[in-house]
């Protein structure tokens, strides 16, 4: 009787020491989830969301993430710290949530999209480390996911191999304008439109091509620099009897001293038009490209 006794008590001991174990790594290996709203949202009960899995397993919990986003026309940024996860945490996960429908657009699959996210430890750091996912909104009543900072991913790594090739001789020919001399770049383009009072911002021009949607009443134009977002809603019928053609264009300058460190060259930046009118077949479009000179304008067609 004792025997059995015996054995029943460890047998107890032992499922509950397993069960408490595996509740104990489920806890350990559930991701931090964190929501983040459009700065412009309006609805309670018509969201899109985009959930963006980061991967932590590379990342020291020191500093912070900066997450941002743009997504059906609406724009993200949150600073998170790092502080405040466990150092056992590989995942944290971001859910976007932004209106299905707004002034500008309402989402529709394959409305693209992107989110970034950088990792501050030195504001002083020429280039941080950051990731970015450039998708399609896969459907609107569910969940589109997006991955960052995938162990693959090379999207660092080409702009801190720009940076490292081409980068310090930019800045080098840059800061010989910002003290009052003509600088090697200005030199071998004698016809660039530096305006050296305006030395210190960062210029990035967004094109709109329009020629095969006339008919579009409304667009936004945004762009994305080292986690900064600037945009602007256009007229387009107004714009295009103010131009006399079809091809909208945003000029966007950007301190070249942001909150996070200075712009370098090989830093990505993102461009995307929004608008109702540019359907189908998509309602939203986005492309990327790294930053290569700072004293000129950087263009690209977002669409």
């Amino acid at each position: 009787m004792l025997h059995r006794f015996i054995i029943t008590s460890i047998t107890l001991l032992l499922t509950s020491f397993f069960i408490t174990t595996i509740v104990i790594e489920s806890a350990l290996a559930a991701p931090n989830t964190i929501d983040i709203q459009s700065k412009d949202k309006k609805s309670t009960n018509d969201d899109l969301i985009v959930i963006s899995n980061i991967n932590l397993q590379n990342i020291e919990k020191t500093g912070f993430l900066r997450v941002v986003g743009f997504i059906n026309a609406q724009e993200f940024s949150k600073d998170i710290p790092l502080s405040n996860i466990s150092n056992s945490t590989q995942k944290l996960s971001v859910k976007f949530i932004a209106d299905r429908e707004n002034e500008i657009v309402s989402a529709k699959s394959p409305d693209e999209f992107f989110v970034c996210a950088y990792h501050i430890k030195n504001k002083q750091d020429s280039i941080h480390n950051f990731d970015c996912n450039e998708g399609d909104i896969k459907s609107t009543t569910g969940p589109t996911k997006a991955s960052l900072f995938k162990p693959l991913s090379q999207v660092f790594q080409k702009s801190i191999d720009y940076y490292n090739l081409y980068g310090k001789n930019k800045i080098t020919s840059f800061s010989s304008l910002t003290n009052g001399t003509i600088g090697s770049n200005a030199i071998a383009n004698p016809t660039e439109d530096i305006n050296l009072a305006n030395q210190e911002k960062v210029k990035v021009k967004v094109i709109v091509p329009l020629e095969d949607k006339k008919d579009t009443k409304k667009i936004k134009v945004m762009a994305m620099l080292k986690g900064q977002i600037q945009s602007e809603v256009v007229d387009v019928q107004k714009e295009f009897d103010k131009i006399g053609g079809y091809t909208i264009e945003r000029v966007f300058a950007f301190d070249r001293d942001t909150d996070i460190g200075k712009i370098q060259p090989g830093d990505r930046f993102h461009a995307c038009v929004s608008g109702e009118g540019l359907k189908p077949p998509e309602g939203s479009e986005c492309e990327k490209r790294i930053i290569k000179d700072l004293d000129k304008v950087n263009s690209l067609a977002a669409r």
